[in-house]
């Protein structure tokens, strides 16, 4: 068993490139999950080890890495210490415009509605075409859609052109965790 546990997580970790199509299954478990999100002192308040669980769901329910989504968090609230993300329970800046990114920023009454609505903003307008159907309840528009990879949402996400080596980034780190 120990063995095919390795297998695994090398192969996991063998299929992590800046080119990976952030929409297939990433093949982590709950437990791989939180094994990456765990014990980081980063992680100050615990809020990537407390939303484990919620991060891994998002990947299940709206067909978008969830390591990805997590990495975005990191990136855009400072590990959740951004102003942003302890008085608005935003971790990914959502909606915050560079001219006025605080006052412009969307309050959540929690991590996990602030995890899945972006988790859903990026399916339905980001990774997914027009038409598609990501699950029962959600249809893609494909507004900003540019393709399926980390530079590919970086087009129309972040004003940053090199976000996407900062995201991916902390998608190996994670990864390099297991």
């Amino acid at each position: 068993p120990l063995i095919t546990e390795k297998n695994r997580v090398a192969e996991l970790k063998n299929n992590i490139n800046i080119e990976m199509d952030l929409t297939e299954k990433s093949g982590l478990t709950l437990s791989d999950y939180k094994t990456m999100l765990s014990n980081i002192s980063s992680d100050k308040n615990k809020i990537f080890e407390k939303n484990a669980e919620v991060f891994y769901n998002a990947e299940q329910k709206y067909k978008v890495n969830g390591i990805f989504i997590a990495s975005i968090g990191i990136l855009e609230s400072g590990w959740g210490t951004s102003r942003i993300a302890s008085d608005k329970l935003n971790l990914f800046g959502y909606k915050a415009y560079d001219n006025d990114p605080y006052n412009s920023a969307a309050t959540f009454e929690t991590y996990e509605n602030s995890i899945n609505t972006v988790a859903e903003a990026l399916a339905t307008n980001y990774l997914y075409v027009n038409g598609t159907k990501v699950n029962d309840e959600i249809t893609a528009r494909g507004t900003y859609f540019n393709g399926t990879t980390v530079q590919s949402v970086n087009q129309r996400y972040a004003s940053d052109q090199g976000w996407y080596e900062k995201v991916f980034g902390y998608m190996e780190y994670l990864y390099n965790r297991l």
